[in-house]
């Protein structure tokens, strides 16, 4: 069966029938091209080449861009959801095209692909979205997190948008309904974990326990770690180069064997794409395992490892540690907070994390200890009269 919002079926000959939404007669009604194939993949191969064709040669439709925004009142949403995802595909990274692909071929088309656009308002949109945070899951246990609600959210007013620049009638106007994400403590290694978890790695010999400690003392993530080779460390500079990561994507393909695959794609943003300072003690270390530009540094292979699988070693790790089980994610919180706690400027530190906004570094990245709260609130001893009186006290003893 064809996917709902993919306007593709199976016909009662035997052959799949994929239609497309070509142009509009004057009176708003939908013109279609239906196109034919022994199989569904062939089908939308058809569907997709015509697809491409129409965004690049947008004006060859009769009154593609002639017609007047009321003559568009018959678009339907999953018409304007597959033109804009049409729209965005050269200018998005491949997981981002194939999340929102995933999101509105899952919640948005089924729920409001046979909508009129010019009918869609903005108490529909906020309702929708209501309604996935408290019931939106398929397995029908609950509601979605507000973080997929969120997502669902900006992909729907993405295509709004798009929909405004196109001249398209649409009734959604204001602010839409935005879920607010509960937030959650953000866990950073106290000094003495620390150091039981580096002796811990620092007595194995696994290759993985490299990434551990560029991700302790480098602030990587951990998709750039599984994807970072030894080309990428430049031992004598003593810095590396982040310009992949590697993550799991849905499998949207038709027929695929698996839910999802893995990619090595560019990092999360543009700024994410940075020269890191590798601490010269780590330097000489990882100087004593260095391997060929083109094998990974977390295998030591030239195939990468998958995120899942880096995890549960990391986990090992903290087994063997005595701690209790923490996301990878901690070592680039604690990496921050130590970087703080030794006095290094936030300028700096957002540009080695890689954020685009220093004010990002601050909120959610950098959690200074006790010890450096108390050592900040003993500064203030030089202002009060009782402070200046034990300095002077002190002076004298000596």
């Amino acid at each position: 069966m064809g996917r709902r919002g993919e306007n593709i079926h199976k016909r009662r000959d035997g052959r799949w029938e994929a239609r497309v939404l070509y142009a509009h007669t004057s009176t708003g009604k939908g013109q279609y091209r239906y196109l034919y194939g022994k199989t569904y993949a062939e089908a939308k191969e058809k569907r997709n080449k015509l697809l491409a064709a129409m965004m690049a040669a947008p004006a060859s439709r009769p009154g593609a861009d002639s017609e007047p925004a009321a003559v568009r009142a018959g678009l339907r949403c999953c018409d304007l959801l597959e033109e804009w995802l049409r729209s965005i595909r050269s200018s998005v990274k491949e997981s981002t095209l194939v999340n929102y692909s995933y999101l509105a071929e899952r919640y948005i088309a089924p729920a409001l692909g046979d909508c009129q656009l010019s009918a869609l308002t903005t108490e529909m949109a906020d309702a929708f979205l209501k309604q996935l945070l408290e019931s939106g899951r398929k397995d029908g246990r609950g509601g979605l997190s507000p973080k997929t609600v969120g997502d669902i959210r900006s992909a729907l007013l993405q295509a709004v948008e798009y929909a405004g620049s196109r001249g398209y009638p649409c009734g959604v106007k204001g602010r839409v309904f935005s879920p607010k994400a509960p937030k959650k403590p953000i866990r950073v290694l106290s000094h003495s974990e620390q150091e039981k978890l580096e002796i811990a790695v620092y007595r194995s010999d696994a290759p993985e326990r490299l990434g551990i400690l560029l991700a302790l003392y480098c602030g990587l993530r951990i998709g750039e770690v599984c994807a970072l080779q030894w080309g990428d460390l430049n031992l004598e500079d003593d810095t590396l180069f982040v310009s992949k990561t590697v993550m799991r994507i849905q499998n949207i393909s038709k027929g695929a064997d698996t839910r999802t695959r893995l990619v090595i794609t560019l990092p999360k943003t543009d700024t994410a794409v940075r020269t890191v300072p590798i601490p010269a003690f780590l330097t000489g270390y990882l100087r004593e395992y260095e391997r060929g530009a083109d094998t990974y540094v977390l295998t030591g292979t030239s195939e990468f490892m998958e995120p899942r699988r880096c995890l549960g070693r990391y986990k090992r790790f903290l087994n063997k540690a005595g701690l209790d089980p923490l996301t990878f994610h901690t070592l680039r919180h604690t990496f921050a907070t130590r970087c703080v706690e030794k006095g290094m400027d936030a300028k700096s530190l957002s540009e080695i994390l890689g954020h685009s906004d220093v004010k990002t570094t601050l909120q959610r990245y950098v959690h200074p200890s006790m010890e450096l709260k108390k050592t900040q609130v003993n500064l203030l001893e030089d202002f009060s009269v009782r402070g200046q009186n034990r300095g002077r006290e002190r002076a004298k003893s000596l």
